[in-house]
């Protein structure tokens, strides 16, 4: 009865992944963060060789990206955050 079940496409925002690997497979935990909320969205799995060339057309395409807006500037350091952080600009969730 699964095997039958109607599968469908999904659409969501994710603004933290984690990766962990096994002999066979690469998986990304994907997630939405927020300074209030950490939300599990699940988790993409796939082998070595699928990751490889989703890596190289990832890249492709931030270059691609880049050439057209501009670079994308690195994430602030963690020094950065805090200050911003104490200053009340951004809220940080501390890790407990």
């Amino acid at each position: 009865m699964e095997g039958n079940m109607e599968k469908r496409p999904f659409n969501v925002y994710c603004n933290s992944i984690s990766l962990s690997m096994s002999l066979h497979d690469i998986i990304l935990n994907l997630q939405q963060q927020s300074p209030d909320e950490n939300i599990y969205l699940g988790k993409v799995t796939m082998s070595p060789q699928h990751a490889k060339q989703f890596a190289y057309l990832l890249l492709n395409y931030i270059k691609q990206y880049e050439e057209i807006f501009g670079e994308i500037p690195s994430p602030p350091s963690e020094e950065k955050i805090q200050e911003l952080s104490q200053l009340g600009i951004i809220g940080v969730k501390s890790e407990q």
